[in-house]
């Protein structure tokens, strides 16, 4: 009899990026959720306890099938260290921007520059998985990405209240930067370093992003006011937009069409504007919509750019090239 895995190891390409897609969708509410939890518990307790409830439920349904072992032993080096301590830096980035953002206002320009990481997946996969593209295009999207950030910044800066630092606001922008990197260096050195054949070692991840997190917590004094809505707020964070979404993610980026879903995360900065809009009971002033018009054209820039035969060209040479350092770490 044929093992289960979590998700189905022989997951097809169509149905591995139809759990990209349902990712995208679950992770346009992380940040309103996320900055609500955050504003009740504490920026590392709030944070701690969803990813440690998500690593926990993953590794024991693992446990349960008999593959948290195999996970661990089916896993590259490369792909089981590189890309946790990549997850690891890109939960602790996101938590850091979200709950350090002084006014519910800069929480939306979080998002935004935040959701960079459609277009860098995509520039990234010209070096890492050597997909062959466009300078011209890639530049130009990545500008215009860049510009939507830095008018973002400037909304927020200008609807501030007196006393508002630069300050202030990098605090909360550098880190959401940089975990937008993070992503798009995990997004495409997961297919590299992973491949098809690997056990999906996410829980793990999780799991060690909310110990780092509980780690951090100890060494900062927070307040937290436990309640109902805090504890279903943490509660559907941990299973649908971090474990579900997260697993769901790192299959199609091992497996599916990445750049399609790449493609498809353009929308995902305005449907979380929109969200943390309704949700924090938040006005965003045009300016804003505007920044997440932009960084949508510039991730549809270098969607543009990159050759899809040449992308799915690279696609087979990865997979070859993982299938054989699978075998040498067997």
């Amino acid at each position: 009899m044929r093992e289960a895995r979590f998700p189905p190891s022989d997951t097809s390409s169509r149905a591995a990026t139809a759990w990209g897609v349902l990712a995208i969708i679950l992770w346009s509410t992380t940040i309103a959720c996320s900055r609500s939890v955050a504003e009740q518990l504490g920026v590392f307790t709030g944070a701690a306890v969803v990813y440690l409830a998500a690593g926990v439920a993953g590794c024991g349904v693992l446990a349960a099938r008999g593959q948290l072992v195999a996970s661990l032993r089916q896993a590259g080096r490369r792909y089981l260290i590189g890309c946790g301590v990549l997850m690891v830096a890109y939960t602790v980035l996101l938590y850091v921007a979200v709950g350090f953002a002084v006014t519910r206002a800069q929480v939306v320009t979080v998002t935004v520059a935040n959701y960079l990481w459609p277009s860098l997946t995509l520039l990234l996969a010209v070096p890492i998985l050597g997909w062959r593209a466009r300078p011209l295009g890639l530049a130009a999207g990545t500008l215009a990405g860049v510009a939507g950030v830095a008018l973002a910044v400037g909304a927020d800066r200008l609807g501030a209240e007196a006393g508002g630092s630069w300050t202030a606001h990098a605090t909360s922008t550098l880190p959401a930067l940089l975990a937008a990197v993070a992503w798009g260096l995990y997004s495409n050195l997961s297919r590299r370093w992973g491949g098809p054949q690997a056990a999906n070692a996410m829980p793990l991840f999780l799991l060690a992003s909310g110990l780092v997190l509980a780690a951090l917590r100890a060494c900062r004094a927070e307040h937290s006011v436990w309640s109902a809505r805090v504890v279903t707020e943490a509660g559907y964070l941990a299973a649908f937009p971090t474990l579900l979404a997260y697993v769901c993610w790192d299959t199609t980026a091992r497996r599916g069409n990445l750049s399609l879903v790449a493609a498809l995360s353009y929308l995902t900065p305005l449907l979380s504007v929109l969200v943390s809009s309704l949700y924090l009971d938040l006005p965003v002033p045009p300016q804003q919509w505007l920044a997440g018009v932009l960084v949508v054209a510039g991730a549809v820039l270098c969607k543009l750019s990159v050759r899809t035969e040449s992308a799915q060209a690279g696609q087979a040479v990865i997979a070859r090239t993982c299938d054989d350092d699978y075998i040498r770490t067997r």
